[in-house]
Protein backbone atom coordinates (compact mmCIF):
# COMPACT_ATOMS: atom_id res chain seq x y z
CA UNK A 1 0.00 0.00 0.00
CA UNK A 2 1.59 3.44 -0.94
CA UNK A 3 2.26 6.37 1.91
CA UNK A 4 2.22 3.10 4.99
CA UNK A 5 4.00 3.81 7.94
CA UNK A 6 6.51 1.12 8.09
CA UNK A 7 9.61 0.26 10.54
CA UNK A 8 11.27 1.89 8.10
CA UNK A 9 9.68 5.26 8.11
CA UNK A 10 8.91 4.96 11.52
CA UNK A 11 12.43 4.17 12.60
CA UNK A 12 12.99 7.32 14.43
CA UNK A 13 10.32 6.49 16.68
CA UNK A 14 11.17 2.93 17.78
CA UNK A 15 13.13 3.05 20.72
CA UNK A 16 15.56 0.24 21.71
CA UNK A 17 16.39 -1.27 25.69
CA UNK A 18 19.33 -2.78 26.89
CA UNK A 19 18.42 -5.18 29.84
CA UNK A 20 19.27 -4.20 33.21
CA UNK A 21 20.95 -7.39 34.31
CA UNK A 22 24.23 -8.22 32.50
CA UNK A 23 24.53 -11.68 31.25
CA UNK A 24 27.60 -12.69 33.64
CA UNK A 25 30.16 -15.12 33.01
CA UNK A 26 29.69 -18.97 34.62
CA UNK A 27 31.21 -18.86 38.19
CA UNK A 28 32.42 -22.74 39.52
CA UNK A 29 31.87 -23.22 42.95
CA UNK A 30 35.59 -22.87 44.89
CA UNK A 31 35.87 -26.12 46.51
CA UNK A 32 39.44 -27.75 46.05
CA UNK A 33 41.17 -24.89 48.34
CA UNK A 34 39.09 -24.71 50.42
CA UNK A 35 39.15 -28.48 51.59
CA UNK A 36 42.75 -27.96 52.17
CA UNK A 37 44.21 -27.49 55.39
CA UNK A 38 44.96 -23.85 56.79
CA UNK A 39 48.39 -23.53 58.00
CA UNK A 40 48.51 -19.94 57.85
CA UNK A 41 49.15 -19.40 61.48
CA UNK A 42 52.60 -21.87 61.38
CA UNK A 43 53.99 -18.79 59.45
CA UNK A 44 52.91 -15.78 60.44
CA UNK A 45 54.16 -12.18 59.67
CA UNK A 46 57.71 -12.82 57.45
CA UNK A 47 59.20 -15.51 56.10
CA UNK A 48 58.56 -17.54 52.75
CA UNK A 49 59.99 -20.97 53.36
CA UNK A 50 58.16 -23.12 55.45
CA UNK A 51 60.64 -26.17 57.22
CA UNK A 52 58.92 -29.55 58.49
CA UNK A 53 61.12 -32.09 59.95
CA UNK A 54 60.57 -35.18 59.90
CA UNK A 55 60.48 -37.31 63.20
CA UNK A 56 60.44 -40.96 62.38
CA UNK A 57 60.47 -44.28 65.14
CA UNK A 58 63.39 -45.67 66.93
CA UNK A 59 64.26 -49.92 66.86
CA UNK A 60 63.43 -51.49 70.08
CA UNK A 61 65.92 -53.82 70.49
CA UNK A 62 66.46 -57.11 72.04
CA UNK A 63 68.85 -56.64 75.38
CA UNK A 64 71.20 -59.14 76.32
CA UNK A 65 72.28 -59.83 80.26
CA UNK A 66 75.92 -57.97 80.93
CA UNK A 67 75.56 -55.87 77.17
CA UNK A 68 75.23 -52.15 77.26
CA UNK A 69 72.69 -51.38 74.61
CA UNK A 70 73.93 -49.15 71.57
CA UNK A 71 72.34 -45.74 71.45
CA UNK A 72 70.87 -44.87 68.43
CA UNK A 73 70.37 -41.51 66.30
CA UNK A 74 68.56 -41.16 63.19
CA UNK A 75 69.52 -37.82 61.06
CA UNK A 76 66.18 -36.65 60.06
CA UNK A 77 65.38 -34.64 57.03
CA UNK A 78 62.88 -32.35 56.28
CA UNK A 79 60.24 -31.01 53.56
CA UNK A 80 60.54 -27.46 52.27
CA UNK A 81 57.61 -24.99 51.16
CA UNK A 82 58.20 -21.86 49.44
CA UNK A 83 55.36 -19.68 49.59
CA UNK A 84 55.84 -18.16 46.28
CA UNK A 85 52.61 -17.41 44.33
CA UNK A 86 51.55 -13.61 44.02
CA UNK A 87 48.94 -13.04 41.38
CA UNK A 88 47.12 -9.82 40.47
CA UNK A 89 43.98 -8.11 39.14
CA UNK A 90 44.03 -4.98 37.28
CA UNK A 91 42.14 -2.79 36.05
CA UNK A 92 41.88 1.36 35.22
CA UNK A 93 38.08 3.15 35.08
CA UNK A 94 38.11 6.32 33.24
CA UNK A 95 35.63 8.70 34.61
CA UNK A 96 33.94 9.15 31.53
CA UNK A 97 32.81 5.35 30.98
CA UNK A 98 31.79 4.93 34.50
CA UNK A 99 29.50 8.37 34.26
CA UNK A 100 27.76 7.11 30.93
CA UNK A 101 27.51 3.88 31.77
CA UNK A 102 23.96 2.10 32.28
CA UNK A 103 25.37 -0.48 35.06
CA UNK A 104 28.11 -0.30 37.63
CA UNK A 105 30.75 -1.32 35.58
CA UNK A 106 33.57 -1.07 38.78
CA UNK A 107 31.29 -3.14 40.74
CA UNK A 108 31.20 -5.58 38.61
CA UNK A 109 34.71 -5.40 37.33
CA UNK A 110 35.71 -5.81 41.15
CA UNK A 111 33.26 -9.10 41.64
CA UNK A 112 34.99 -10.70 38.41
CA UNK A 113 38.31 -10.03 40.39
CA UNK A 114 37.39 -11.75 43.61
CA UNK A 115 35.90 -14.77 41.43
CA UNK A 116 39.30 -14.69 39.09
CA UNK A 117 41.69 -14.93 42.28
CA UNK A 118 39.41 -17.63 43.94
CA UNK A 119 39.60 -19.40 40.87
CA UNK A 120 43.88 -18.80 40.64
CA UNK A 121 43.94 -20.82 44.26
CA UNK A 122 41.57 -23.41 43.23
CA UNK A 123 42.97 -24.14 40.15
CA UNK A 124 46.92 -24.28 41.58
CA UNK A 125 45.25 -26.68 44.42
CA UNK A 126 43.93 -28.96 42.03
CA UNK A 127 47.20 -29.02 39.92
CA UNK A 128 48.13 -31.07 43.29
CA UNK A 129 45.55 -33.89 43.00
CA UNK A 130 47.51 -35.24 39.93
CA UNK A 131 50.92 -35.76 41.86
CA UNK A 132 50.76 -39.50 43.62
CA UNK A 133 51.56 -41.84 40.99
CA UNK A 134 52.02 -44.50 43.48
CA UNK A 135 49.01 -44.40 45.31
CA UNK A 136 46.81 -44.39 42.23
CA UNK A 137 42.69 -45.85 41.49
CA UNK A 138 40.79 -45.77 38.37
CA UNK A 139 41.32 -44.91 34.62
CA UNK A 140 41.40 -42.01 32.78
CA UNK A 141 38.43 -41.31 30.57
CA UNK A 142 36.43 -43.98 32.86
CA UNK A 143 33.51 -44.00 35.39
CA UNK A 144 35.04 -44.97 38.92
CA UNK A 145 34.14 -48.71 39.78
CA UNK A 146 32.99 -49.59 43.95
CA UNK A 147 36.17 -51.64 43.96
CA UNK A 148 38.26 -48.38 43.08
CA UNK A 149 36.85 -46.78 46.29
CA UNK A 150 37.62 -49.67 48.17
CA UNK A 151 41.09 -49.82 47.15
CA UNK A 152 41.71 -45.98 47.63
CA UNK A 153 40.32 -46.30 51.41
CA UNK A 154 42.51 -49.25 51.68
CA UNK A 155 45.76 -47.02 50.86
CA UNK A 156 44.75 -44.50 53.40
CA UNK A 157 44.21 -46.82 56.43
CA UNK A 158 47.26 -49.17 55.03
CA UNK A 159 49.36 -46.09 56.61
CA UNK A 160 46.87 -45.47 59.52
CA UNK A 161 45.90 -42.31 57.76
CA UNK A 162 44.63 -39.70 60.76
CA UNK A 163 42.32 -36.89 60.77
CA UNK A 164 39.24 -36.32 58.73
CA UNK A 165 39.48 -37.86 55.32
CA UNK A 166 37.42 -36.08 52.17
CA UNK A 167 37.52 -36.44 48.70
CA UNK A 168 36.88 -34.36 45.18
CA UNK A 169 35.98 -35.56 41.82
CA UNK A 170 34.56 -34.11 38.61
CA UNK A 171 30.77 -33.65 37.97
CA UNK A 172 31.55 -36.65 35.62
CA UNK A 173 32.77 -39.18 38.19
CA UNK A 174 29.97 -37.88 40.52
CA UNK A 175 27.59 -39.14 38.03
CA UNK A 176 28.89 -42.68 37.45
CA UNK A 177 29.41 -43.07 41.86
CA UNK A 178 25.57 -41.73 41.98
CA UNK A 179 24.94 -45.22 39.33
CA UNK A 180 25.93 -47.29 42.86
CA UNK A 181 23.34 -47.75 45.11
CA UNK A 182 25.07 -48.16 47.97
CA UNK A 183 26.86 -44.33 46.97
CA UNK A 184 22.85 -42.95 47.33
CA UNK A 185 20.92 -45.27 49.78
CA UNK A 186 20.19 -44.14 52.75
CA UNK A 187 20.99 -47.76 54.67
CA UNK A 188 24.90 -46.81 53.38
CA UNK A 189 25.59 -43.39 53.94
CA UNK A 190 23.04 -42.23 56.21
CA UNK A 191 21.48 -40.02 54.06
CA UNK A 192 17.53 -39.45 55.33
CA UNK A 193 16.64 -36.68 52.80
CA UNK A 194 17.39 -37.61 49.66
CA UNK A 195 20.23 -35.53 48.93
CA UNK A 196 22.01 -37.56 47.28
CA UNK A 197 20.03 -37.92 44.25
CA UNK A 198 18.21 -34.89 44.56
CA UNK A 199 21.72 -33.06 45.34
CA UNK A 200 24.01 -34.99 44.18
CA UNK A 201 26.04 -34.74 48.09
CA UNK A 202 27.33 -38.37 48.40
CA UNK A 203 27.72 -37.55 52.25
CA UNK A 204 29.94 -40.30 54.05
CA UNK A 205 31.47 -43.00 51.76
CA UNK A 206 33.99 -45.30 53.54
CA UNK A 207 34.37 -43.11 55.91
CA UNK A 208 35.20 -39.77 53.74
CA UNK A 209 33.06 -36.92 52.50
CA UNK A 210 33.03 -36.86 48.77
CA UNK A 211 32.90 -33.45 47.08
CA UNK A 212 32.91 -32.21 43.36
CA UNK A 213 34.42 -29.90 41.31
CA UNK A 214 34.74 -28.23 37.69
CA UNK A 215 38.10 -27.57 38.34
CA UNK A 216 39.50 -30.93 39.01
CA UNK A 217 42.98 -31.21 36.83
CA UNK A 218 42.80 -32.80 33.35
CA UNK A 219 41.56 -32.17 30.14
CA UNK A 220 38.25 -33.61 29.34
CA UNK A 221 37.97 -36.33 28.85
CA UNK A 222 40.53 -37.00 31.95
CA UNK A 223 40.34 -36.05 35.06
CA UNK A 224 42.57 -36.87 38.42
CA UNK A 225 40.32 -36.59 41.57
CA UNK A 226 42.06 -37.08 45.15
CA UNK A 227 40.68 -38.78 48.53
CA UNK A 228 43.51 -37.75 51.61
CA UNK A 229 43.59 -37.41 54.79
CA UNK A 230 43.78 -34.87 57.78
CA UNK A 231 46.92 -32.25 56.88
CA UNK A 232 47.95 -34.27 53.39
CA UNK A 233 46.77 -30.88 51.39
CA UNK A 234 47.56 -27.97 52.97
CA UNK A 235 47.98 -23.86 52.01
CA UNK A 236 49.83 -21.36 53.65
CA UNK A 237 47.84 -17.27 52.78
CA UNK A 238 50.52 -14.65 53.27
CA UNK A 239 48.25 -12.12 52.39
CA UNK A 240 44.48 -12.75 51.41
CA UNK A 241 42.88 -11.23 48.49
CA UNK A 242 43.27 -7.53 48.74
CA UNK A 243 41.89 -4.22 46.65
CA UNK A 244 43.79 -1.62 46.53
CA UNK A 245 42.86 1.85 44.80
CA UNK A 246 43.38 5.59 43.79
CA UNK A 247 42.20 8.38 41.97
CA UNK A 248 44.27 9.87 39.08
CA UNK A 249 42.89 13.72 38.56
CA UNK A 250 44.97 14.14 35.76
CA UNK A 251 44.20 10.93 33.73
CA UNK A 252 40.45 11.22 35.41
CA UNK A 253 40.42 7.87 36.08
CA UNK A 254 40.35 5.22 39.09
CA UNK A 255 42.80 2.34 39.06
CA UNK A 256 42.42 -0.56 41.11
CA UNK A 257 44.24 -3.40 41.68
CA UNK A 258 43.41 -6.89 44.01
CA UNK A 259 46.14 -9.40 44.58
CA UNK A 260 47.04 -12.28 46.84
CA UNK A 261 50.28 -14.25 48.28
CA UNK A 262 50.04 -17.86 49.18
CA UNK A 263 51.15 -21.60 48.66
CA UNK A 264 49.39 -24.80 48.00
CA UNK A 265 50.86 -27.78 49.23
CA UNK A 266 51.00 -31.81 49.45
CA UNK A 267 53.38 -32.88 52.58
CA UNK A 268 54.80 -36.45 52.51
CA UNK A 269 53.97 -38.17 55.63
CA UNK A 270 57.06 -39.88 57.14
CA UNK A 271 57.34 -43.52 56.80
CA UNK A 272 56.45 -45.90 60.16
CA UNK A 273 59.41 -48.30 59.66
CA UNK A 274 61.84 -47.72 62.32
CA UNK A 275 65.16 -45.85 62.29
CA UNK A 276 64.31 -45.10 58.11
CA UNK A 277 64.75 -41.67 57.12
CA UNK A 278 62.19 -41.39 53.80
CA UNK A 279 58.95 -40.12 53.30
CA UNK A 280 56.34 -40.56 51.03
CA UNK A 281 52.75 -40.22 49.76
CA UNK A 282 50.72 -42.29 52.26
CA UNK A 283 47.98 -40.31 53.34
CA UNK A 284 46.41 -39.68 49.88
CA UNK A 285 45.53 -41.61 46.98
CA UNK A 286 44.59 -40.09 43.62
CA UNK A 287 41.43 -41.21 42.14
CA UNK A 288 41.68 -41.23 37.97
CA UNK A 289 38.19 -40.66 36.17
CA UNK A 290 36.45 -38.70 33.29
CA UNK A 291 35.57 -35.22 33.19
Amino acid sequence: MANEVTSVTAARFIDEWWDPELNRAVEFDIVISNLFSDWSSRMPGHGDILHVVARHNLTANTKSAGTDATAEAITETDQDFTVSTHQIVAQEIEDFAEVMSKYDIRAEFTMAASYSLARARDVAAAALLDDNTLQTVGVLAAEMTDDNFIRAWQYLSDSAAKGVRKGVVSPACWGGMLKIEKFTQMLYNGDTMGRALHEAQIGKIYNATFYQSQLTVGTAPNSSGHLWAGDHFFKVIKKPPTMDGWYSPFAKSFSVASDQIYGMFERQEADEAAAVTTTARLWGCRLQSLK
